[in-house]
């Protein structure tokens, strides 16, 4: 295989092509995968909802029962492939990369998938508070009767935002590292900040309840001040470097 800097544009499109076809053939053997685990997933997912809901879930309509399978079949397949794809994703960018570069992106990765999964643990406690409330409104001869479709639609958005929104921490490290921003602007603009984390909020919730907009919310105010801590040690720790190399270069 030649090496990366002498290959032309149209090997880099055969190489991309070739990885994409291979990460496209692991998705579907992960959807074969899925559609088996996906009843016993369909039952994990539902468990908050008979320990902290009143009610039934339900198939309103004659395909929902199908179409809940397959969605949890294709989630399922795109998570059994994942670390697949990256190592594909790792494989195309790599020759790409400078040495220096390279020996980042495994801590990166590593500290990615720990927040990632970290957010979805914590939606996966706090769920069972949010449907709770949501389930408190029964009353006075009202019965929770939720359809099973929209219930594994909102859990999994849920997991999925968490995961995603935790990533802030690595954002703001990664920005603030590089010197691209520095911690100075964040705890400057605090108060921005919280107001804009808030409407984000409300406009990612799918729900309207004031519960589920705060449980997402106070995370993010949470890591955006650890972001700003740990953002601030980086500095520290780069400024120290770099005055003990040029106090080197001086004794020189």
């Amino acid at each position: 295989m030649a090496k990366a800097g002498t290959l032309s544009f149209w090997d880099h499109l055969e190489e991309l092509r070739r990885r994409l076809l291979w990460s496209l053939a692991a998705i579907v053997v992960g959807i074969i995968a899925g559609l088996l685990l996906a009843p016993k997933v369909q039952g994990f997912l539902c468990t908050p909802f008979h320990r902290a809901v009143p009610g039934t879930l339900a198939l309103l309509a004659p395909g929902d029962g199908f179409v809940v399978q397959i969605k949890i079949a294709l989630l399922l397949g795109v998570i059994i492939a994942a670390p697949f794809i990256a190592f594909q994703l790792w494989g195309f960018v790599r020759p790409g990369l400078k040495p220096n570069e390279r020996k980042y992106i495994g801590p990166i990765a590593l500290v990615s998938t720990l927040l990632f999964f970290g957010g979805v643990l914590f939606a996966w406690l706090v769920l069972p508070a949010a449907l709770g409330f949501l389930g408190s409104f029964a009353q006075f001869g009202l019965q929770n009767f939720w359809s099973l479709r929209n219930y594994i639609s909102l859990v999994v958005f849920l997991l999925l935002a968490f995961g995603v929104i935790f990533q802030l921490p690595l954002v703001m490290g990664v920005l603030m590292a590089t010197g691209l921003v520095p911690a100075q602007f964040f705890r400057r603009n605090r108060r921005y900040a919280i107001v804009i984390i808030f409407i984000l909020a409300a406009f990612a919730t799918p729900t309207t309840d004031m519960l589920t907009m705060l449980l997402m919310a106070f995370p993010l105010v949470f890591l955006y001040e650890i972001s700003i801590i740990v953002g601030t040690i980086i500095q520290r720790k780069r400024q120290t470097e770099s005055e003990e190399y040029e106090a080197g270069l001086s004794s020189d």
